[in-house]
């Protein structure tokens, strides 16, 4: 988070996961297919509390949000959580058909949101979080410690 890229998202890293469980399930390897869906799940709800908690609502503050586009990047939050879940609920079945299926909607939803995020971030607020820079990585940072598992283990999911 250095540099200008200090709020880039890296989405595909969890196509990448996402694409690491499946050929895990393909292969017959449940538990780590399971595994990796898991950590996919906590990685990816960290990353949406992060932009839910602090990214958004640094510019909710300083463009009010007048098109809506914020609301519905949350509301696709919730989709994908629902979407998540439900791959790894499938996941528990070991139903290789029935995975794959599942994982059609995630996959899409995840890349259409991917694409849908950064183009909003960038048309609402570039220049507004570049302003407010140490205060969202600040933020950032608190909330990405406080949602550290005991033990010490780092769930934000950069290393998916």
């Amino acid at each position: 988070m250095s540099g200008e890229d200090w709020l880039a998202h890296d989405h595909h890293r969890f196509d990448e996961a996402l694409a690491r469980a499946q050929e895990a399930a393909e292969d017959g390897a449940w538990d780590e297919a399971l595994r990796l869906l898991t950590e996919l799940l906590e990685a990816l709800a960290l990353h949406m509390r992060l932009e839910d908690e602090v990214v958004y609502p640094a510019l909710e503050r300083e463009t009010g949000d007048p098109e809506g586009e914020l609301a519905g990047l949350r509301d696709e939050h919730r989709q994908l959580e629902s979407l998540m879940e439900g791959a790894r609920t499938v996941a528990r079945e070991r139903d290789i058909d029935h995975l794959l299926e599942a994982l059609v909607p995630l996959r899409r939803t995840l890349r259409e949101h991917a694409r849908y995020e950064e183009e909003a971030l960038a048309r609402l607020g570039g220049e507004a979080l570049r302003r407010n820079r140490e205060a969202v990585l600040a933020a950032l940072a608190a909330l990405e410690r406080d949602a550290r598992p005991p033990g010490g283990a780092h769930a934000s999911g950069r290393g998916l």
